[in-house]
């Protein structure tokens, strides 16, 4: 009974498969001509809603794979008596199916969010990256369909296999930059192992607490650097600026994107950020989006008077008066 769900493990040739899933190589190869290029507010609404469930269906194709890479491991390691058979065509058939809807859908949401995403090498290059390992997965079904019919050696299904694999991480390495940044695994890393890697991430919370305790700190860059590295830079980066915005530094932050300036030096109250963190949650322009951490009342309490006073980068603690109410603030978050 187990057999009978095997696809195309017989001893006929899987010329159908193999017509299928050419036709759906050459789909994705030509998918980026067939479609062309979108300007803004020309998107219709079903590309958007398709393109938006790449981040659910992008772990599919992941975990299939990494299972079918033990099983491939372990017969490698296996007694030569126990090498009797490979793994079985569904893993593979249902991981080429899911890496396919997964490129798809990926390449819906770039298509949908062309003013987000288009010139931006990191996520251009995650892209292609995520459309090759589609075809890489296709390819590798194909081929050990044709080694399962003809009683083949599985020497060049298993080579496929292990470049599909590269790939795959390679692309999906890109993925977690542009979704999480590059400091993300590091954030609350010990501070032996922060400096090993050389990374002192902006949005590590061990850098808040000694801002009280040390006055020759900066205020921009130990205190409210921090707290926008949590909160936002993760949408607006290098490597991923939303609405043209970038957030990680301050001359860009000041500059601002499609909006116009971030900030307003001495007046919070015109400045973009704030009036975006200041909105009612259900309103579309409020930020952070929905489904990320809100700014708490101690954060943007801090932000606010930080621009108030002129929203200086280099002004030390030191020279600073700092009210009672932002001191419970930068404690609040400390702790």
């Amino acid at each position: 009974m187990v057999d009978s769900i095997h696809i195309a493990e017989t001893s006929k040739k899987p010329w159908t498969l193999t017509v299928c899933g050419l036709v759906v190589v050459v789909g994705l190869i030509a998918m980026p001509s067939l479609v062309g290029s979108s300007r803004r507010g020309e998107v219709r609404d079903w590309v958007r809603f398709i393109g938006h469930f790449h981040p659910v269906l992008l772990h599919l194709p992941i975990g299939i794979f990494a299972l079918i890479l033990f099983q491939e491991l372990g017969l490698l390691f296996a007694k030569r008596g126990e090498r009797t058979k490979s793994v079985t065509l569904s893993p593979l058939f249902f991981g080429a199916v899911s890496a396919v809807l997964a490129a798809m859908a990926g390449f819906l949401l770039f298509h949908g969010h062309p003013e987000e995403y288009t010139g931006n090498p990191l996520i251009e290059r995650h892209l292609w990256g995520g459309l090759i390992f589609a075809v890489l997965t296709v390819m590798t079904f194909l081929i050990k369909s044709w080694s399962v019919a003809l009683s083949l050696r599985p020497a060049y299904y298993r080579l496929m296999l292990f470049v599909s694999l590269g790939v795959m991480g390679f692309s999906s390495h890109d993925g977690a930059w542009i979704t999480h940044g590059s400091g993300y695994l590091t954030v609350y890393a010990p501070e032996s192992l922060r400096s090993w890697f050389g990374v002192v991430p902006t949005g590590s919370k061990s850098a808040v607490a000694p801002a009280l305790r040390q006055d020759e700190r900066k205020i921009y860059t130990d205190i409210v650097a921090p707290i926008i590295g949590r909160r936002c830079v993760q949408c607006h980066k290098e490597e991923k600026a939303k609405g043209k915005l970038r957030m990680d530094r301050y001359d860009l932050l000041v500059a601002g994107g499609d909006d116009g300036p971030g900030i307003e030096p001495g007046n919070s109250e015109k400045s973009h950020i704030v009036i975006r963190m200041e909105l009612p949650e259900d309103d579309e322009e409020h930020m952070p989006p929905k489904g990320k951490p809100a700014v708490q009342q101690a954060e943007l309490e801090i932000i606010k008077w930080w621009i108030d006073q002129g929203a200086v980068p280099d002004k030390p603690i030191k020279d600073s008066e700092i009210p009672e109410s932002i001191k419970e603030a930068i404690i609040r978050l400390a702790l």
